[in-house]
């Protein structure tokens, strides 16, 4: 109250020093503004790891290339790499870490031993090598997405946004390089959020509440797969679409007892199963990929007729 009086005395000098008065006013305004700013609550964004306070630039950047006379890039390569980065590259970088060396991280290649069933499955191998059995890291892709028409090199940060955002898992509003400029935010119910010690928690299927936007999301690379695309090798499977009251599902079935449950996106709801559960991509497709072809489900381990009959069992 003391420096309150004190500012607001400056009212009564006389007018030849009425610039001395506005720049004491202009000061108080400004002080207002600083205190009315740090009374506000803290907004965080809604992603996972690599944002607000767990994003440290140092795990991945370094100013000097050196400390102690020793490189700081992680494979101990003298060389300074673009963007300052720790590493060779932003996918080599991102594989330092999610490779099942740090069990802070989660495992994103095969063999993936720190869960059994990994909702975004898990790549073939680090890069540079195709396989059949899900979307492939660092290579030129040999001909567009299937469904689509970009020819892309996918690395980590095609799809997700290293240092953080609202979007779900971090993801960017549409993929890099997509050539779609359609932003889709993607909605996911957490129970458990990731802390750094949990992943064998975090990034099981059953933590999570799909809400909206995956297929949509999906839809950027691989739109052809879509009921508003063209059909793609004589199938065309709906997507966003309510197991309850469809023709062609047996919703008596799903709503039972069903061993290994397949995803589905519960938009108004966190029940499962219930009578808003649709199906979506991540019904019959590992994100990153899986063991079988194409990171197809297989919900008993060995077919895929398993996966399908979860809601076509007439």
């Amino acid at each position: 109250m003391e420096f309150l009086s004190y500012i607001m005395s400056y009212r009564a000098v006389e007018t030849r020093q009425g610039v001395i008065i506005l720049i004491r006013k202009q000061f108080f305004l400004f002080f207002l503004i600083v205190l009315v700013l740090f009374s506000l609550p803290v907004v965080l964004k809604a992603g996972d790891w690599h944002t607000t306070n767990q994003l440290a630039c140092s795990d991945c950047h370094t100013m000097h290339n050196s400390q102690g006379g020793q490189p700081m890039r992680y494979d101990r390569d003298s060389s300074p790499s673009r963007g300052l980065l720790r590493h060779a590259t932003a996918l080599s970088l991102c594989i330092y870490c999610h490779d099942g060396t740090d069990p802070k991280a989660p495992d994103v290649i095969a063999p993936v031993n720190y869960i059994s069933d990994p909702a975004g499955g898990f790549f073939g191998n680090t890069g540079g090598t195709a396989t059949n059995t899900g979307h492939n890291l660092g290579m030129p892709s040999p001909e567009p997405a299937p469904g689509g028409n970009d020819s892309l090199i996918l690395t980590c940060v095609s799809c997700h946004d290293p240092h953080g955002n609202s979007n779900y898992r971090n993801l960017w509003l549409n993929p890099v390089g997509s050539g779609n400029a359609i932003d889709t935010p993607v909605v996911v119910n957490q129970a458990v959020k990731t802390n750094a010690s949990n992943p064998s928690q975090v990034y099981i299927p059953s933590n999570l509440k799909y809400k909206s936007g995956i297929s949509q999301w999906c839809n950027d690379c691989h739109p052809n797969f879509h009921a508003s695309g063209t059909q793609v090798s004589g199938f065309l499977h709906p997507y966003d679409k309510q197991i309850s009251g469809s023709s062609n599902a047996d919703y008596a079935y799903w709503s039972g007892t069903i061993t290994n449950r397949v995803p589905v996106q519960t938009p108004t709801d966190d029940t499962i199963p219930s009578n808003d559960d649709q199906v979506f991509c991540f019904s019959c497709h590992k994100a990153h990929g899986s063991a079988n072809r194409s990171g197809l489900i297989f919900a008993d381990g060995a077919t895929l007729n398993s996966t399908c009959q979860q809601c076509h069992n007439q």
